[in-house]
């Protein structure tokens, strides 16, 4: 056990991750880890936070009443990045914006803040690139598209996707990341999938003959997917506001 502190696990949710930096914000030490529990090796020694709404609403609204509600968006996507150590450095500036307010993000001197900004422009960059180059395959009742990104870009283009009319009934799929994003019948939801079986899918023809089923029968029951994300979510940044 590290004399920094302790080692959470959350259970990969943005959500989860607030309940996991609340608990280390309460134990008054900084944590030697947070790490999503999905990937971890060996558990021992590990804190497993549980996700309350709750909580992780109140650190949310509290990041932007003592800081502003720009701190609070880049706290929201850069948990999107694939940046090195996200947990420990989105732990920090969390920490200096509950302890030194709206100023932290234009500390132009400070390598932590200037790493999270550079790495939420690279994020918005890939949105706009993955949006322009899509290519869907078009089924017999849906268009289905896949995707591959380095960021979890997903939540980034989800409303310009759905605002599209020239297809009726969507499937998008984020291979890296397991993210389905489905609209059918006028209805949308954002699911992380990671908890479903599913064959190693190649290509988007692929991933409409696997999940468009799943969608069309109604068979994904949210309630027992991991890490959900939906419209109605107890906490809604800008990229899951529903469209």
């Amino acid at each position: 056990m590290s004399d920094r502190g302790l080692r959470y696990t959350y259970d990969g949710t943005f959500e989860g991750y607030l309940c996991a930096v609340l608990a280390a914000l309460r134990s008054g030490r900084v944590p030697a880890s947070i790490t999503d529990r999905r990937t971890i090796t060996d558990p021992t020694d590990t804190i497993d936070v549980a996700t309350s709404f709750k909580d992780a609403q109140y650190l949310y609204s509290m990041i932007s009443a003592r800081s502003s509600a720009e701190v609070q968006q880049m706290t929201a996507d850069y948990f999107l990045t694939d940046s090195i150590g996200l947990e420990i450095n989105l732990y920090k500036m969390i920490f200096c914006s509950l302890k030194y307010g709206a100023g932290i993000a234009e500390d132009y001197s400070s390598e932590l803040m200037n790493g999270i900004q550079m790495a939420i422009r690279d994020l918005y960059r890939e949105a706009q690139s993955t949006l322009k180059d899509l290519d869907f395959y078009l089924g017999e009742d849906a268009a289905c598209a896949m995707i591959n990104p380095r960021n979890s870009v997903l939540p980034l283009i989800r409303k310009s996707v759905l605002k599209r009319r020239d297809i009726n009934d969507i499937l998008l799929f984020d291979k890296r990341h397991d993210l389905l994003l489905e609209r059918y019948s006028d209805h949308d939801m954002l699911l992380d999938i990671s908890g479903f079986p599913k064959p190693e899918l190649r290509n988007p023809k692929e991933a409409y003959e696997c999940l468009w089923p799943f969608v069309r029968d109604r068979r994904f029951d949210v309630r027992m997917i991991p890490g959900q994300k939906k419209s109605g979510s107890a906490i809604e940044p800008l990229w899951l506001i529903a469209s």
